[in-house]
């Protein structure tokens, strides 16, 4: 499972440096630019990139949860018309 845990990190991590790499291109910011970011915005960008890895770590958890849930589907039972007789008779 740990071996799952560091793939889908991985990925995670890949997925995020591709989004900032793209919002950095559409932006027209280079390497020069990137050098020049405040301190503010470092920190805003860090607590952004550690807010999605949450929200990534909370959803694969999710997902993990509902896989491992066991579906229980309720079987239409076949009543036969006595049974419904003597129940319509036990609810009187």
């Amino acid at each position: 499972m740990s071996n799952e845990k560091l793939n889908l990190q991985e990925i995670s991590s890949t997925m995020m440096q591709l989004f900032v790499q793209d919002v950095f291109n559409k932006n027209n910011i280079t390497e020069e630019k990137k050098n020049k970011l405040s301190d503010d915005q470092k920190a805003q960008l860090r607590k952004v990139v550690e807010d999605l890895q949450a929200q990534v770590d909370e959803f694969v958890k999710g997902s993990k949860q509902k896989q491992e849930e066991p579906v229980e589907e309720d079987a239409p039972k076949n009543t036969t018309l006595r049974d419904m007789i003597k129940k319509k008779k036990e609810d009187k």
